[in-house]
């Protein structure tokens, strides 16, 4: 990942809170939206270089989502979060070009070893 910014889509303010001070103290620059609409607003102004998704938002489905922004910003990385880990849901998110799939809750050490994983340069 060469960038440094990163984009969280959840209408939870205890997850979005809770990954963006993790983030932020990783070195990140982190938005967040609460929706759909207020997610492609800030992707159409400055794709990030990764972008938490939640599933279930308040105007759609993230996961039926998922293959538009993949089609518009093919080399984001999309980490689909959701409170239902079912393996339809993983399943749908890796065709649909999820980079990983997290459900909640997660732990933090989770958040950081994805991140860590994005960060290292490719060999």
């Amino acid at each position: 990942m060469n960038g440094q910014s990163i984009l969280i889509v959840d209408d939870e303010p205890e997850i979005v809170g809770l990954l963006s001070r993790v983030l932020i103290r990783q070195g990140f620059e982190v938005s967040t939206a609460q929706t759909l609409k207020e997610g492609w607003e800030k992707l159409n102004l400055s794709c990030p270089e990764l972008l938490f998704m939640d599933i279930n938002l308040p105007d759609g489905n993230g996961l039926e989502e998922l293959i538009n922004i993949k089609f518009k910003f093919p080399s984001i990385k999309i980490v689909m979060i959701s409170a239902v880990d079912a393996d339809e849901h993983r399943k749908k998110a890796k065709q649909g070009g999820a980079f990983e799939f997290l459900s909640k809750p997660f732990q933090l050490s989770q958040v950081s070893d994805l991140v860590a994983t994005l960060r290292k340069p490719k060999a």
